[in-house]
């Protein structure tokens, strides 16, 4: 809508332009001695609308610019969002696996304190040599040892 109505603006002040430029041109031939300002006059409105002109296309052009800029930069906002959501999810993963390890470790360390320590091993070491259960007697060695000896048993056992 604006574009349309700097052309028609535009085309309005080039006919008025023209327009102004022919009756100086009639009026010149006459010998009026005032054309030569009109016409001065005519070339300064000319240079004024090519200048205009220029400068309506570089703020169009601006304009184009900023709006391109504006949508990289949301598309940027868009994709650093999606990547700083994806952080979030891989630190909220690892502060759950933190969590689990710490709970795994606090188990550990629990069933290791009720596991016998070394010197409790040395010490049923001693009495197992001591006891030497490797030579006791089984009851069905000792029934055949006693019947040999012929001593009676009850029946008890």
């Amino acid at each position: 809508m604006a574009e349309d109505m700097s052309q028609f603006n535009e085309s309005s002040i080039e006919q008025r332009v023209a327009n102004a430029q022919t009756q100086d041109e009639q009026q010149g031939s006459k010998g009026n001695p005032n054309s030569n300002e009109h016409i001065q006059l005519a070339s300064m409105i000319s240079d004024l609308d090519r200048r205009l002109r220029i400068l309506e296309e570089r703020y169009s052009n601006l304009r184009k610019k900023i709006q391109l800029t504006d949508h990289n930069l949301i598309e940027s906002e868009r994709s650093f969002g999606k990547e700083l959501r994806n952080f979030n999810e891989d630190i909220l993963k690892l502060k759950r696996n933190t969590n689990d390890f710490d709970e795994k470790i606090v188990i550990f360390d629990t069933e290791m304190q009720s596991v016998a320590q070394k010197t409790d091993l040395k010490v049923l070491e001693k009495y197992l040599a001591m006891w030497n259960p490797a030579m006791f007697v089984t009851r069905k060695e000792l029934r055949e040892f006693l019947k040999n000896k012929r001593i009676l048993l009850s029946d008890k056992e």
